[in-house]
């Protein structure tokens, strides 16, 4: 988990309980949570948004070609 061990994770939650007190360290915990997962979902937005644009077009979606040309585009 974020490359930390164990031992380390404990001085982490050891010295947020120290600083910040027990009562108010949930209501953090539960506040990180929430921003952490919107901020993975942003992300996969994100990634979704790229993977969508990079996506070649789907043929009868995309701009008229030979809007000019007649239906066997040889022009009106």
């Amino acid at each position: 988990m974020f490359g930390i061990g164990l031992s380390e994770f404990i001085v982490i939650v050891i010295v947020a309980l120290i600083a910040i007190g027990p009562d108010k360290l949930p209501q953090l915990a539960r506040t990180l949570g929430k921003a952490f997962s919107e901020f993975k979902k942003a992300g996969e937005e994100v990634k979704k948004s790229f993977n969508e644009a990079a996506r070649p077009e789907k043929e009868g979606e995309g701009p008229e070609v030979g809007a000019d040309e007649g239906p066997e585009g040889k022009g009106r």
